[in-house]
């Protein structure tokens, strides 16, 4: 089975994402494609805090349990680690701890 990129391109980018955040836009939705994450790191602040990640307020992935000052990474993997729906914002949603800084490697697809 082929895959049809938007342009081949590996794009990138990062947040800091507020505590207690509720589906709040990691990357916008793009008319006619889904955000498909390739790789993603993500460290929360002085306090310990969950995330998840969604297309647009559904859960896409599970909950990372992120200790205070320490998180998770999730290296480069080719097929994707999870992707939103069609025309929906690859969004995230944080636990009542502290500020979760948020590096993402993703590609566009249809």
């Amino acid at each position: 089975m082929s895959q049809k990129y938007i342009d081949e391109a590996v794009l990138y980018t990062f947040t800091n994402l507020a505590a207690s955040a509720t589906a709040s836009t990691l990357i916008a939705a793009r008319t006619g494609y889904k955000i498909r994450v390739l790789a993603v790191c993500a460290i929360s602040g002085a306090t310990a805090t969950n995330l998840t990640f969604n297309s647009a307020s559904t859960a896409i992935s599970s909950l990372f349990a992120c200790g205070a000052n320490s998180g998770f990474a999730l290296g480069y993997n080719p097929i994707g680690w999870f992707e939103t729906t069609a025309d929906s914002a690859l969004t995230g949603t944080t636990g009542s701890g502290s500020t979760t800084g948020i590096q993402i490697v993703y590609i566009y697809t249809v």
